[in-house]
């Protein structure tokens, strides 16, 4: 049973997942739901599913509705500057949804926050997991695409499009920039949309892979097991294409450090936990050889330390505290 009634509800939204905590004053989780999220559901089975998750959160906390004082939500997607509206996730079906407004009926009268779902899943890092206690730190997620954050002294740097962050959109590859595409950027080389084009290029020259059947599905995602049993069997295309990932990854944390000598880069997301430490120190590898000044400081990174936890725990954070960025 939880006790009291000061509970907060983070919800972390994912593409494939909406992950729920009821999280208590001791940023202790007391009870978690998960659901899956409905393909291009719309605004109506999305809230569904939010509201779904939630309530089996509060079922195994020992929880009612009422006992939720805050809300906070990690969202896949862009926000408006006054945190009320998510402006587009088309995997989900939705634009412009002011989620706070779709989610009244069933928690009425209680405040309900907005965020990034990278922005979120880095402030959980940043107060309760790898970054704690860390002053300027660095989130890379690398999973389907790219996301990032910046914290600083604990809280989220927005700038000034309140939307600050998009590490992902960061040029690698000037020779293969295109005006309003991903080629190029770190996304289009290092995240799984990006893998994926690469070996199905390679593929369509006559390479082989165990994952072909995966990169020419509809969707073409790669799930984090194909990834793993492929790199396990050694296989060469996929062995290149994470060792690409890894690198456009690490020059742009060199990149990073160069302007901004952060304290600590936390890197998360689904390639990175799936391929897991050998990810993490081909990307050191390649910051080290480019990043200046290293003789003076070292550039330190680190994996995610709560896992799917950020999200929900970073949310419970931005639901007690609210919107206090730093810039």
């Amino acid at each position: 049973m939880a006790d009291g009634k000061n509970l907060a509800l983070g919800i972390d939204v994912g593409g494939t997942k909406v992950l729920a905590g009821v999280v208590d004053e001791n940023w202790q989780i007391r009870g978690r739901g998960k659901v899956k999220s409905p393909f291009r559901g719309g605004p109506g089975e999305m809230t569904e599913a939010l509201v779904a998750a939630a309530d089996t959160a509060l079922a195994e906390a020992g929880a009612e509705r009422s006992d939720v004082t805050a809300i906070g939500l990690g969202l896949p997607g862009p926000l408006d500057a006054a945190r009320t509206t998510l402006l587009r996730a088309m995997n989900l079906g939705v634009e412009k949804w002011e989620v706070p407004s779709a989610l009244e009926p069933a928690f009425p009268g209680i405040p309900k926050r907005l965020e990034n779902d990278v922005r979120v899943a880095a402030l959980g890092e940043a107060r309760l997991g790898a970054a704690r206690g860390e002053r300027l730190v660095v989130a890379i997620w690398v999973g389907t695409g790219i996301g990032g954050a910046v914290v600083l002294d604990g809280k989220l740097w927005l700038g000034r499009n309140r939307n600050a962050g998009e590490i992902g959109q960061s040029f690698v590859d000037l020779k293969k920039a295109g005006d309003g595409t991903i080629d190029g950027t770190l996304e289009g080389i290092g995240a799984k949309i990006g893998m994926t084009a690469f070996m199905r290029r390679r593929i369509e020259k006559g390479e082989r892979t165990s994952v072909a059947r995966s990169v020419f599905e509809k969707d073409g995602r790669l799930k984090g097991s194909d990834l793993r049993k492929a790199l396990a069997a050694g296989d060469a295309l996929v062995e290149r294409a994470v060792a690409r990932s890894a690198r456009a990854v690490g020059i742009t944390i060199a990149t990073l450090w160069n302007v901004f000598s952060p304290d600590l880069f936390v890197l998360g997301g689904g390639v990175a936990e799936d391929v897991g430490q050998g990810y993490i120190e081909q990307v050191r590898v390649a910051a080290s050889r480019h990043a200046f000044f290293t003789d003076l400081a070292d550039v330190r990174i680190v994996p995610s330390a709560l896992g799917d936890d950020a999200g929900i725990l970073g949310a419970a954070v931005l639901a007690r505290e609210g919107h206090e960025p730093r810039g």
